[in-house]
């Protein structure tokens, strides 16, 4: 079975529907969550943010909900901002939605913006995982969105690996949208998490590939649903379809094998294929691959330009998924 036999489709509502946190982060309450004593950030993050979604209105004549509208978590990858949205999303009252800041660009593009405020605007929270902006039209449609949702009561909180008032940095021109980045960045309280990646990876040590022998043994022997795909198969495939389609890849399936990893020499299949192994690892997939070192997949320019916190997820990660 190959991934790049399958062509999921993309049911709107049923889209909708499955606005939750992915499989990989279902036990991530705040109970346990372990914040690092070195790091107090860590801990006043979790109490601030389990407070800000305990808020009720304050009184018949006061509606609105106290605190801030919006909670900005601010932090390097792998600090916990993830497990922390998505416990606050476990406590949270409903109606209410959990997705990545990407699924939400993807969704917001296929339903048309005034129509997705629309249907985001009826709840009453909104968790948005990795918010960026990666280019101009984003800039603008996601300033709208808040605008026209969080002004109708929507409570939203987002994790980043920038501070609100440098989004955009090194990816167009944002001083042109400067006024929407301030305007954006005022609808939220920033809370700031310090620490280290808590898987620990030392970023020039990285797993080994296997051989594709190796891999071809494995893959006969592993009893579990799984697809066999080339490397440059799958990246033409990625190609094919829209990215909000690839957490489909995956249904009815427990492990993915990769043959030949090799350098992505265009940067837009480089994206892609980190949105594929963001979706993957939230699924809660195995991964097996064979190939090239890690390090070598994403060339330096794309590790050290606008993009760098996107790859260095991405290869932390693979770490995890293949160490």
């Amino acid at each position: 079975m190959r991934l790049a036999d399958r062509y999921p489709e993309v049911d709107l509502e049923r889209l909708l529907q499955g606005f939750a946190p992915p499989p990989r982060f279902r036990e991530a309450t705040f109970a346990a969550y372990r914040p690092d004593a070195r790091y107090p950030s860590q801990a006043l993050a979790k109490e601030r943010l389990r407070r800000w979604v305990h808020d009720r209105p304050r009184g018949l004549l006061r509606p609105r909900l106290p605190g801030p509208q919006g909670i900005y978590l601010d932090g390097g990858f792998g600090v916990g901002k993830t497990h922390l949205l998505v416990a606050a999303y476990l406590e949270a009252p409903g109606p209410k939605a959990f997705l990545t800041f990407e699924e939400l660009t993807y969704t917001l593009g296929l339903m048309g913006l005034k129509e997705g405020a629309r249907r985001f605007a009826s709840l009453r929270y909104l968790f948005l995982d990795e918010f960026e902006l990666d280019d101009p039209g984003n800039a603008q449609m996601i300033s709208h969105f808040l605008a026209l949702t969080m002004e109708r009561g929507l409570r939203v909180a987002t994790t980043s690996n920038t501070p609100p008032g440098a989004l955009g940095e090194g990816r167009f021109n944002a001083e042109q949208f400067r006024h929407q980045i301030q305007a954006l960045a005022r609808r939220f309280a920033v809370e700031r998490l310090e620490g280290e990646d808590y898987r620990h990876r030392d970023p020039d040590r990285f797993p080994e590939p296997l051989a594709d022998a190796q891999l071809l043994a494995l893959y006969r022997e592993d009893p579990r649903p799984k697809t066999l795909d080339t490397f440059p198969e799958l990246l033409a495939h990625l190609r094919a379809l829209h990215p909000i389609r690839y957490r489909y890849l995956f249904q009815g399936l427990e492990a993915v094998y990769l043959r030949g990893l090799a350098p992505i020499p265009d940067q837009n299949d480089a994206l892609r294929f980190v949105h594929f192994l963001d979706e993957l690892y939230n699924q809660g997939l195995a991964l097996r691959a064979s190939g090239m070192p890690l390090k070598e997949l994403f060339p330096q320019s794309y590790r050290h330009g606008a993009f760098a916190k996107k790859y260095g997820r991405a290869l932390s990660r693979l770490a995890e998924l293949l160490g």
